[in-house]
């Protein structure tokens, strides 16, 4: 199975977990790539079996540069199955409707429940049982 892993992040928490997933992933025998925002534009995003996309939760929504390869990128099959996990202070999952949204007018299908994990202040750190939440998430998107 290959599984694209798309993330935003200033502050370290979001690629911290989505290098986390994607060590599971690899441990697993699936295939795994993973896409920086900052640093991908939207056709360099490949055909993938399963999306996960990650962003922190920026005034009420996910970050401008997953917003925006969300609208651009080309996905190749329609009914694909994706993904979320956001962070925010207050534990409340804004982004990932504002992305379950766009995603779903791009004709892809929701997986697994969106994963959610509360951060202590803009730059962190993670909820202390953070790396169990990630673990139960990917079995529930690999399922």
């Amino acid at each position: 199975m290959k599984i694209n892993i798309v993330y935003d992040g200033k502050h370290g928490n979001i690629e911290n977990i989505a290098e986390g997933l994607m060590d599971i992933i690899k441990e697993s025998g699936n295939e795994a790539h993973i896409y920086y925002a900052k640093e991908t534009e939207p056709e360099k995003i490949g055909d993938a079996d399963i999306y996960i996309f990650g962003s922190p939760t920026h005034l009420r929504g996910p970050s401008r540069r997953i917003r925006r390869l969300i609208k651009k990128a080309h996905f190749a099959k329609k009914g694909t199955k994706y993904a979320l996990f956001t962070t925010s202070s207050d534990g409340r999952e804004k982004a990932a409707k504002k992305m379950e949204k766009m995603l779903k007018k791009r004709g892809l299908r929701k997986g697994a429940a969106s994963l959610q994990l509360k951060i202590g202040g803009k730059k962190g750190p993670l909820e202390k049982d953070y790396k169990d939440k990630v673990e139960r998430f990917l079995e529930e998107v690999a399922g």
